[in-house]
């Protein structure tokens, strides 16, 4: 981010980017979406809800061990990923998925890890991801065609992060 912010500044210093088309580049929809999808998520903590959105989840994995949660939370991550952007969707799921670590007494980070992979998994709509909208038009792409090539997508990368993650990150403890 600070390479990132450094470069914008450097370009605007040297004027290869006007502020005006600085400001006019910014998606005000994904802005307002992630400006309230943090918040949200906070929210979730505070009251509770992610409380009970975790034992949830842990009612749907309990009796079939850490490979299933993670798979679980890995397969709702990318679900949710179609609907809202990436970023909004770990925003939300951050807080359950470290109260399903609290609540179960696993480590948090493979969750979290399924987690992440799970919400950059966002082929099956355009949607989920702002390159996916970048190029939707100048490429000539329909929504369908997200679906068809992006559903095959997201199944193969869910089987891969099911077997992969606890072999790389052990979910240690025990439910």
């Amino acid at each position: 981010s600070v390479a990132v912010l450094g470069g914008s500044a450097a370009m605007m210093l040297f004027r290869c980017l006007r502020i005006r088309e600085a400001l006019a580049a910014l998606d005000s929809a994904v802005l307002l979406l992630l400006a309230a999808a943090i918040p949200l998520g906070l929210a979730m903590e505070r009251t509770g809800m992610a409380a009970t959105l975790a034992e949830s989840i842990l009612g749907l994995a309990q009796d079939h061990g850490p490979v299933v949660l993670i798979s679980v939370l890995y397969l709702i991550t990318s679900v949710l990923t179609a609907f809202l952007t990436n970023t909004a969707t770990a925003a939300l799921l951050v807080p359950i998925v470290l109260q399903v670590a609290v609540t179960s007494g696993y480590d948090p980070k493979p969750m979290l890890i399924a987690v992440m992979f799970g919400a950059s998994a966002s082929f099956v709509t355009p949607i989920g991801y702002q390159t996916n909208l970048l190029v939707m038009g100048p490429g000539g792409y329909l929504f369908r065609d997200y679906l068809k090539i992006g559903l095959f997508l997201n199944l193969l990368l869910w089987i891969a992060a099911t077997v992969l993650i606890p072999v790389f990150w052990p979910l240690g403890g025990a439910m």
